[in-house]
């Protein structure tokens, strides 16, 4: 098992504190916030999590393809639509 590696950054000041209420905000401290996203940003491409844009850009997909579909009366979702052939 290989030992843990011990980094030193030196952080202009507007970037650590970018980085220090982006920690805060999640309430975790700055080095735990470091670690979390370095180890987001070694991870194979397949497992890494969507960006915000991907996660739009599916969306507006998911969307377009709902666009003709037919529209249902609120009605039709009923529970005495749906369970009408039953006691």
């Amino acid at each position: 098992m290989k030992g843990i590696m011990t980094v030193r950054l030196e952080l202009k000041p507007d970037v650590e504190a970018n980085l220090a209420a982006q920690a805060r905000a999640r309430g975790i401290p700055l080095d735990a916030y470091l670690q979390g996203v370095i180890e987001d940003l070694a991870r194979p491409e397949a497992a890494r999590p969507a960006s915000l844009k991907d996660l739009e850009a599916t969306l507006d997909a998911l969307a377009e393809m709902g666009r003709d579909l037919p529209h249902l009366p609120s009605s039709a979702l009923s529970r005495e639509s749906i369970y009408q052939d039953h006691d």
